[in-house]
This record gives structure tokens, C-alpha cells and sequence, in this order.
């Protein structure tokens, strides 16, 4: 079986519903190691570069603002990196499905996603529903976010330095450079020797 890193966040609506203690208990039933954690206010550019595979796509602006908690009270999110055997696909089947209403035939489990997140129709200044191609536009709110496995190295990296995850489980390959801090000390700084937006552009061509 494979060790890898798997990113989870704790989304706005999640902040808000108080969830982290719960989405943490889940996650530790399953052999899993908690090795990197932060709280973080999501830029725009952050946003847009965690959903850029879906650039393109009409929800796209959606998912930007919420994932910045435009559309909460609490505009930040925790973020979480988790290592262990097959992590990002025992952390999934514990989310759930992107859409919190769809459920998996055959499986009895309920999901967070299931348990906690909702279908908001989204409108207009109007007030109006949108429409697009004769369909109301509906936003996930899910809570939480997970790695798929193919997209975990970049994930990762996006949201973490290689000194914000414990040093025995940087998986991936990084090295020691010096910089100058703001008063002109040299100070050592880890990098990634492949980053993120090196990734990004390998995996979304």
C-alpha cells in the first residue's frame, strides 16, 4: 500500500458549524497522522490556483468566493495535511461525494458531506435564479475538502511550505536555500525542488 499526504480544509461553512473537532476524530479512527496544520485567510490567488483544474467551468468564480467565505461569517479555513497508507482515498470515503445530496449505491455510510453540507441555488443582485442551459445554477457548500490522490502532491505544496509539515513525513523532495530577511540577516529557508505551479502545469495542459 502507498504512504502518501493527502490535503484536507475545513471550509467556511465548516468554521462556522464548528466542525473541526469532529472532521479531526473521524480522520484519526483511520491510522492516519495529523502533520501539518494552519489556519489561513484565503487570498484570491490561492483560491483560484486550488480550483484552477476548473478554470474554465461556469461555477468556477463560485467556488473562488467561497472558498474566501464570501458567503460566511467566518472567511478562513483550516488546513490540514495527513499522512498514511492510501490517506487521500480513506480520507474521501469519510467526506463523501463533491454534491453533499448524492449518495453512493449500496453504502449505508453517512459522509460529513451528507451529514452537514447543503445545495444553495444561487441568484442573482435581482434576487433571481440563475439559469444556465435551462438549469438552476446550485453551489455546494461541503464543508471540507480532500485530496484526490493525483492531485495531492500539488494541493499539498500549494498550501504548505516544506517547514510547515513535520520533517519525517516531507514525502516529497525539497531543498535548504538563504535569504535575506527584512533587515538584511540571511536567514534558511525550504523549498520544494518541484512547485506547485510547476505541478499545475504538468497536470492541467
Amino acid at each position: 500500500m502507498a504512504k502518501e499526504l493527502s490535503l484536507v480544509l475545513i471550509k467556511p461553512d465548516g468554521v462556522e458549524l464548528s466542525l473541526t473537532g469532529e472532521i479531526i476524530s473521524h480522520l484519526e479512527r483511520e491510522d492516519l497522522f495529523l502533520v501539518g496544520t494552519k489556519a489561513v485567510n484565503v487570498t484570491e490567488e490561492l483560491a483560484k490556483n486550488h480550483y484552477y483544474e476548473h478554470k474554465d467551468k461556469f461555477f468556477y468564480e463560485g467556488a473562488v468566493e467561497y472558498l474566501m467565505g464570501k458567503y460566511h461569517n467566518f472567511q478562513w479555513v483550516y488546513a490540514f495535511v495527513y499522512y498514511g497508507e492510501n490517506a487521500c482515498s480513506k480520507i474521501r470515503s469519510i467526506v463523501g461525494n463533491t454534491n453533499p445530496m448524492e449518495r453512493e449505491e449500496g453504502k449505508k455510510i453517512i459522509t460529513l458531506r451528507q451529514k452537514y453540507g447543503k445545495n444553495v441555488v444561487i441568484r442573482d443582485s435581482r434576487g433571481n435564479e440563475k439559469i444556465v442551459n435551462g438549469h438552476v445554477l446550485i453551489r455546494f457548500e461541503n464543508v471540507v475538502h480532500a485530496s484526490e490522490s493525483n492531485h495531492a502532491e500539488y494541493e499539498v505544496k500549494l498550501w504548505f511550505s516544506p517547514d510547515e509539515i513535520l520533517k519525517d513525513f516531507r514525502i516529497y523532495d525539497y531543498e535548504e536555500i538563504m535569504l535575506k530577511d527584512e533587515k538584511g540577516n540571511i536567514c534558511k529557508k525550504l523549498k520544494w525542488k518541484k512547485s506547485a505551479m510547476e505541478l499545475q502545469k504538468e497536470l492541467f495542459k
